[in-house]
């Protein structure tokens, strides 16, 4: 991989303060050799350079949460709450078929690049996003999911995820992990997420697991009532209370044994908290789809306090909107008092950590050379004083102008380099067709 020099007025590392006149120099093996004033950054000859002049150069971001599979369906589910949207998400993901998720889920990492993001935590069923994530050179995590409610289903529900997590695992690499994601506590029993958790261990998979996501959730755990349980019930499959809260059903059952990703914790209270830092259990926090969703807002602040590691999340499109991690830090800080580069850690560094990705998140010696580039041509980020600020109060996925992954450029001059835009948006289209007519 060819050696790449990135130069601009600023260095925002992150973990670090800004460097005014900053760069960074990747080398061939697609980590970062040097970061810091551009004078002190070395400039090898035959090194590909390029300087961005007013802009900010940071870590690629890091989105801890989405479901690319899922891009096709935007905007398609509104104005319908938690329950009701779940399962009218269900029946159009169930009317595509293998080439629309394929193409949704491809463009889903393009749509990532344009916005700054080299890193995902995907969550889904059909393999398409660890597929799309190997096939376009992104890093992640892509957590395959597994469903059974009934608990007579379990023994089958295992073979099927072993069976998907076995045909994934060839995509596997030092920028793809492969892991899997018991869905929810209203979609799983406790015998299967007992065995998932159980395999889990045995085969270091990492996990990640819808947890506290809504009220209605909360309600089936609790008190086996809600729509949750109408619908299981109208299925013939037993239900029951349990007397507690979501994280502490599936901390009974083991999962925050194999230290978790856990997604949404919304309804989370102050015991659940602690037993998440204890267990050393991260969460992704996707604000924005929770206020739309109207599932609430989770306690951001307690989770810091604690030391809980917390990633922002975009959650899929089909909730979100899109994959917009500028507006999901700005979001979280809303509910919880931070400095604009805590905030940007949210997206960076922090979430990284969440998903378990040793060296992307930041810029320093030995870390991946991920990292997108900031343009400050835009009038609210004119003559900014304080980069960081300027960033994560002001800036937009509009205002990214260079992505890449180990020094790879995915995104520059408002084009992906070597992929055929017009074929994949092509591709998207038709699938978003098909969804539009399963939806009509």
């Amino acid at each position: 991989m060819p050696a790449l020099r990135v130069g601009a007025r600023w260095l925002v590392p992150v973990s670090a303060p800004p460097v005014e006149g900053g760069a960074v120099l990747v080398g061939e093996d697609g980590r970062v050799v040097a970061a810091g004033r551009s004078a002190e950054v070395p400039s090898p000859a035959g090194v590909a350079t390029l300087d961005f002049g007013d802009a900010a150069i940071l870590p690629g971001l890091v989105n801890a949460h989405a479901h690319l599979e899922l891009t096709a369906l935007r905007g398609l589910v509104r104005d319908l709450r938690f329950p009701a949207w779940v399962a009218a998400l269900r029946r159009l993901k169930d009317a595509l078929g293998g080439e629309d998720v394929r193409a949704a889920a491809r463009w889903g990492v393009l749509e990532g690049f344009a916005a700054g993001i080299t890193a995902t935590g995907d969550t889904g069923s059909s393999g398409a996003a660890a597929a799309a994530l190997a096939a376009l050179g992104a890093r992640g995590v892509a957590y395959q999911e597994v469903f059974g409610p009934d608990p007579a289903q379990a023994a089958e529900s295992l073979r099927g995820l072993e069976e998907a997590v076995a045909a994934l695992l060839p995509l596997a690499s030092e920028r793809v992990r492969i892991g899997v994601s018991p869905h929810a506590p209203y979609t799983v029993s406790e015998p299967l997420l007992r065995e998932v958790v159980a395999r889990a261990r045995e085969r270091g998979w990492p996990v990640a697991m819808h947890v506290a996501e809504s009220p209605e959730e909360d309600q089936f755990v609790r008190h086996g009532a809600g729509p949750f349980a109408e619908s299981r019930r109208a299925r013939g499959i037993p239900v029951e209370a349990r007397g507690c809260s979501p994280v502490a059903w599936v901390r009974r059952a083991g999962l925050l044994d194999v230290r978790p990703l856990l997604i949404h914790c919304v309804t989370a209270d102050g015991d659940d908290a602690v037993a998440i830092a204890r267990s050393a259990a991260a969460v992704a926090h996707c604000p924005w789809s929770n206020a739309v969703l109207r599932n609430g807002r989770a306690d951001l602040a307690l989770f810091r306090r604690l030391g809980v590691i917390v990633g922002a999340g975009t959650d899929s499109v089909a909730a979100g909107g899109g994959l917009d991690l500028f507006r999901e830090i700005r979001l979280a800080a809303l509910g919880c008092r931070m400095t604009p580069r805590e905030m940007l850690r949210l997206a960076t560094a922090d979430a990284a950590a969440a998903l378990g990705l040793a060296g992307a998140g930041v810029l320093t010696p030995g870390a991946w050379g991920d990292l997108c580039v900031v343009g400050f041509g835009a009038s609210a980020l004119a003559a900014a004083a304080d980069p960081e600020e300027a960033v994560a109060l002001g800036a937009g996925p509009a205002d990214v102008a260079f992505t890449a992954v180990a020094g790879r450029a995915v995104w520059q001059d408002g084009r992906w380099p070597g992929v055929d835009a017009a074929a994949e948006r092509a591709a998207l289209t038709a699938a978003a067709a098909r969804a539009r007519a399963a939806a009509a």
